[in-house]
């Protein structure tokens, strides 16, 4: 028997009058209840459209974010929806939103019940094998696309571990701290894949050999292909210095390394003093962590305040503030020369002469990209890989995520950025291009055809449940504008170059980071008052 449809008499006949259609001005959104659900009601571009109220990433209440150009933005994350099909159209959300009908009769404003979500048509005789070497952001997405848009042949997601594709963000914002985050994760439950029949291989790449278009593993079987796409991330850099290898010291990349975390912290070694070496965002983000399961936390690091190279010192500074008053302690300005111990590490020696007690020691030194299978083609000098606009890095095989060196801006510039959300988005991108097709759904074209990864890049980092949003790309300034408090702190923060707007970060200020975005998505080229001018006229 098949699914009973909707007949329009019955849906009618529990439609819910939400009165004067008027009432919802343009530009304008409102949250009702329909059966026991919450539905955003939204008016843009003089329609009015009737979707699924929260965002289906972490719970984010979208009345509370953005409209842009036929799409609500979550205040949270940013994901985008469009508002006339609920599609995700942006990420870190890797779920659609539920549409309800909705129509206006004699100036009334009727919503009807939940719609069918539309069935993509596949071709199940396409005889093409895309396969996909990673299933971190950028895989997992890349895979779930090319069964949205159509592709009916086969699809390999390949990948190290034998678990199915997680949010890796949460790994050093919740799971390490025992506080509750409400991001989805695992990505999709297993029956996904079997439903989209999305094969999951786990495997050691040894080679990819983009003449031959051949995957090899290290069992000694290989594959062919006929599109391929490299999403292998990075790997942890390690403390090289005597001792490094001494038991209780720990990267942080896998739920693996969350437990031999907590293992230790928790475990018989009762860890009571942790020392972070690095005070970039997974360094960071690390400390707040375990100062929220009760650790003594040292953070030692070279600069002079932690994430100063991303975002100067003196946003770097309201960061050490933030730490400092919850009890984390820093030596910046040193690094660490040696870890001592026997049977595990128990102290940190430092360049100074200090040394400080330590039976936990995480290294936050940052990734390095998973390029060591690659042949034949020209790498980086930081281990990366340059891509075209449409992430193309030979025949048939394409790159995304963090290996990726992707051009960016006005001048083209290439740039490799390491975050979840920019990896999502070019795993999608490379998916469609893998494909070769052009769907209306994506907002970039090249000249001859073919999608292109445009996008602002944007990312977020949680301390003590607070977040700071960034979006663009400043990899050096000339002065930062802050409009707000940097004590409390709650503020915007504008990095300027030659007179125009590079990044934007913002802490405590969800909505106007939410429009920051979808700015900077329709002109690049700010000067800072006229940013400025433009996020005060928004509000």
């Amino acid at each position: 028997m098949g699914e009973h449809q909707v007949s329009d008499s019955e849906a009618r006949s529990v439609e819910t009058d939400l009165g004067d259609a008027a009432g919802l001005a343009e530009g304008t959104m409102r949250v009702v209840e329909q059966d026991g659900a919450s539905v955003l009601l939204a008016r843009s571009g003089g329609r009015c459209h009737a979707v699924g109220a929260v965002c289906p990433h972490a719970g984010g209440p979208l009345n509370e974010g953005v409209l842009h150009d036929g799409a609500v933005l979550c205040p949270w994350h940013k994901a985008a929806f469009r508002l006339d099909t609920g599609r995700c159209v942006a990420p870190p959300a890797v779920d659609d939103l539920p549409r309800y009908g909705l129509r206006t009769e004699a100036g009334r404003l009727l919503l009807g019940p939940a719609l069918p979500a539309p069935m993509p048509k596949t071709a199940d005789t396409d005889p093409r094998v895309m396969v996909i070497l990673g299933t971190g952001a950028a895989g997992t997405a890349a895979a779930q696309a090319l069964r949205e848009e159509g592709f009916g042949g086969r699809v390999l997601l390949v990948g190290r571990e034998d678990r199915l594709p997680y949010d890796r963000t949460v790994l050093s914002k919740y799971d390490l701290s025992g506080q509750k985050g409400g991001e989805k994760t695992p990505l999709h439950p297993a029956g996904f894949y079997d439903r989209q029949r999305i094969e999951r291989r786990v495997a050691d790449v040894t080679e990819v050999d983009p003449a031959a278009r051949r995957v090899r593993f290290v069992d000694g079987t290989s594959l062919t292909y006929d599109a391929a796409l490299l999403a292998t991330g990075g790997e942890p850099r390690r403390l090289e210095v005597p001792g490094g290898d001494l038991p209780g010291v720990c990267v942080l990349r896998t739920p693996d390394d969350v437990a031999a975390i907590l293992a230790r912290a928790q475990g018989a070694a009762n860890a009571r003093h942790a020392v972070v070496a690095g005070a970039g965002f997974i360094g960071m983000e690390t400390a707040a962590s375990l100062r929220e399961r009760g650790l003594e936390v040292t953070v030692v690091a070279p600069g002079a305040a932690p994430l100063e190279k991303q975002l100067g010192p003196e946003v770097g500074a309201a960061f050490r503030r933030v730490h400092e008053r919850a009890g984390i302690a820093f030596r910046l300005g040193d690094e660490i020369v040696a870890l001592e111990g026997q049977d595990q590490v128990r102290s940190v020696r430092l360049k100074s002469g200090a040394t400080l007690p330590a039976e936990l020691v995480i290294v936050g030194l940052g990734v390095a990209p998973a390029t060591g299978m690659l042949r034949g083609l020209p790498l980086r000098e930081d281990g990366g890989i340059d891509t075209g606009p449409d992430l193309r890095i030979a025949d048939g095989l394409y790159a995304a995520g963090d290996i990726a060196g992707v051009p960016y801006g006005p001048g083209g510039k290439t740039i490799r950025v390491e975050h979840w959300r920019v990896a999502m988005q070019q795993g999608r991108v490379a998916a469609l291009n893998m494909l070769g097709t052009m769907p209306k759904t994506m907002p970039g074209t090249m000249p001859g055809g073919g999608a292109v990864f445009d996008a602002v890049p944007y990312f977020w980092t949680i301390h003590f449940k607070k977040r700071l949003d960034y979006v663009g790309h400043a990899e050096a300034w000339d002065a930062v504008t802050i409009d707000g408090d940097l004590e409390t702190p709650a503020f915007l923060a504008f990095y300027e170059k030659a007179g125009r707007v590079q990044a934007v970060a913002g802490w405590g200020r969800d909505q106007a980071m939410a429009r920051v975005i979808g700015l900077m998505t329709d002109r690049r080229d700010w000067d800072p008052p006229a940013l400025r001018a433009a996020l005060a006229a928004a509000e």
